[in-house]
């Protein structure tokens, strides 16, 4: 005769778990605005602490790359490396004259200590100084799955040494994964 799964479960005093079903989140990459940069951040750390970088990819309202770069941090947290990559993000925008700067990172503890000025305190004299230079600065947050460039260079980057750094005009000559804003990518949560 018939016995069900959870019969069977249960005379072998087993304990059932259900699984809650993942839920799908959309998530979308969208160009900056006429006239501004925007850039994509990343920090990785391979242990945390452990060997750290930063990656970057800066690109205009057409969606077109302006440049990308990785470097390395040596021995760091993930959280250091986050904001590293911030700050990094910040310098470059001011040597290349672009000061309508837009910095979206898929750190949200990153983004907030920036937004609420609780700069990590190695990071904070780079970060008061960069910001006088950029009048027109836009933080925000988005998630891993529309940050795919910057972290494929944040990845590269820890596996460099402390202050390696490599940079590019353009695309990565590597075959690299870019962000499109007509698409859309998924997120699966619990």
């Amino acid at each position: 005769f018939y016995i069900g799964k959870f019969e069977i479960l249960h005379n072998l005093e087993l304990q059932t778990r259900v699984k809650k079903p993942l839920q799908v989140m959309e998530c979308y990459w969208c160009a900056p605005p006429p006239g501004y940069v925007k850039v994509n951040t990343d920090g990785a750390s391979r242990g945390n602490p452990g060997q750290a970088g930063w990656g970057l990819i800066f690109r205009n309202n057409k969606c077109e790359v302006l440049g990308t770069g990785y470097g390395g941090l040596g021995i760091a947290t993930n959280f250091f490396a986050e904001s590293a990559a911030i700050v990094e993000a910040l310098r470059i925008a001011i040597e290349k004259g672009w000061s309508n700067l837009w910095i979206e990172a898929d750190s949200e503890s990153a983004m907030r200590s920036f937004q609420t000025n609780t700069v990590h305190w190695l990071l904070k004299e780079d970060w008061e100084s960069a910001r006088g230079k950029l009048p027109n600065l836009i933080l925000s947050v988005n998630r891993r799955e529309v940050n795919i460039a910057a972290d494929s260079c944040s990845k590269k980057g820890s596996h460099l040494q402390k202050g390696e750094r490599f940079w590019w005009d353009a695309k990565l000559p590597f075959n690299l994964s870019i962000e499109n804003p007509d698409s859309v990518y998924y997120r699966f949560v619990n």
